[in-house]
């Protein structure tokens, strides 16, 4: 049961971090009516309120409290009001961003397993790949296109246009005038479906092994039931013999 609140109480928490991160973005970006505003900066208030008692409580539940500050210290910068420091400086207001390293820290365990599996599957080995192909790729389509396609005019567009060809989207935006340009993309889509085969197969391999291996712990305790019968009925003969 208390592990259970624990629970609830963590999921609340994390789902009013994530609201406020989301409006407190929308504010640093964006012109929003002042009504909005009030509003938004009174939310952020009212979870600062929260997290400081719920922060001052994992500290005081701590055994080494100098090493949960150690460790949790951006906590504190993030639980700076919106109302504080908005009207000091805009750039004070990137720091209530820092709000997302809680939600890492919450999901810690889940992100440590994920780049495990990524490790153990090589995933992470073909992502490596795919990124170094997307950059070297993207300067050289920059370099071919640049000043004679009137769709690339910086080394963003260059990237946009091979983005989205090696993910297989392909808006059709850009599109390369040169045979270098047309070459690029076709290498790039070549890496893009050869990506995604990949990571589909692995995907798929790793879903059947994991089913075998929980069938085959079902067998082995199966047969260890029988063995221990077996067992059991042994000692019952000897003594019945005796």
């Amino acid at each position: 049961m208390k592990k259970e609140l624990s629970f609830l109480i963590e999921g609340i928490i994390l789902i009013l971090i994530l609201t406020d991160i989301i409006l407190l973005t929308l504010i640093a970006f964006f012109n929003v009516d002042p009504n909005i505003y009030t509003l938004i900066v009174y939310f952020d208030l009212i979870v600062v309120l929260i997290l400081i008692p719920e922060f001052i409580y994992r500290l005081w539940k701590s055994d080494d409290k100098k090493k949960f500050l150690l460790h949790n210290w951006t906590d504190i910068i993030g639980m700076i009001p919106e109302i504080l420091v908005g009207p000091i400086s805009t750039i004070f207001r990137y720091f209530r961003l820092i709000r997302i390293i809680r939600i890492l820290a919450l999901f810690k365990k889940e992100i440590r397993h994920f780049l495990e599996f990524l490790h153990k599957t090589k995933i992470d080995y073909g992502l490596l790949i795919v990124l170094i192909i997307l950059l070297t790729s993207t300067t050289l389509f920059f370099f071919f296109e640049f000043s004679i396609n009137d769709d690339v005019n910086s080394f963003d567009d260059a990237f946009w246009y091979l983005l989205v060809t090696v993910t297989t989207v392909g808006y059709g935006d850009i599109t390369p005038t040169t045979f270098h340009g047309r070459l690029i993309g076709f290498l790039i889509m070549i890496t893009g479906i050869g990506f995604i085969s990949f990571l589909t197969a692995t995907i798929a391999s790793r879903f059947v092994k994991s089913t075998k291996d929980a069938r085959l712990d079902n067998v082995n305790k199966k047969l260890d039931k029988i063995q221990s019968e077996l067992d059991e009925m042994k000692e019952i003969i000897k003594k019945i013999a005796k």
